[in-house]
């Protein structure tokens, strides 16, 4: 509400009961102090202070919108920065895994290779003809049919 129209309503309210001098005392109690601060001063007419603290709160509702508008810009900028690093790090993780993971493939394949210098599956370097029984042989693998029919005699 305008002080304008909080002056006209207290007016309203109180009819002819009521004089100006304690309207003009009354009122700017009613106002926030940036207003009541400059119309205290003044030696107007209460028509002319409404008019004027009109003007004043007009100019003062316009700088605190500017002022929360302001506000809301700098915090969506900030986390607009938070979900740009967010999203970095994201990506950083992702391919620290990614290198891990492949770090940890080449060596377990280094390993597999180690583990049989004959060039034999797992199974039959582990168990020999004994896979056969449960056919579980992985390629590549070394071990020939012909082993197997030699061993089995």
């Amino acid at each position: 509400m305008k002080p304008s129209q909080l002056l006209r309503k207290m007016k309203s309210l109180a009819g002819d009961n009521i004089t100006e001098k304690v309207l003009r005392t009354l009122w700017p109690d009613k106002l926030p102090d940036s207003i009541k601060n400059i119309l205290v001063v003044s030696s107007e007419n209460l028509e002319n202070l409404s008019i004027m603290a009109d003007k004043i709160f007009e100019i003062n509702s316009s700088s605190e919108i500017y002022s929360a508008m302001k506000n809301i810009l700098e915090k969506v900028s900030l986390l607009e920065k938070q979900i740009s690093e967010l999203y970095i790090n994201r990506k950083k993780s992702r391919n620290e895994f990614r290198n891990s993971s492949q770090t940890r493939n080449k060596s377990r394949s280094r390993s597999r290779k180690r583990f049989n210098p004959n060039g034999k599956c797992c199974f039959h370097f582990m168990f020999g003809i004994s896979v056969i029984l449960i056919n579980v042989c992985k390629s590549p693998c070394s071990w020939n049919k012909a082993s197997e029919n030699l061993e089995k005699q």
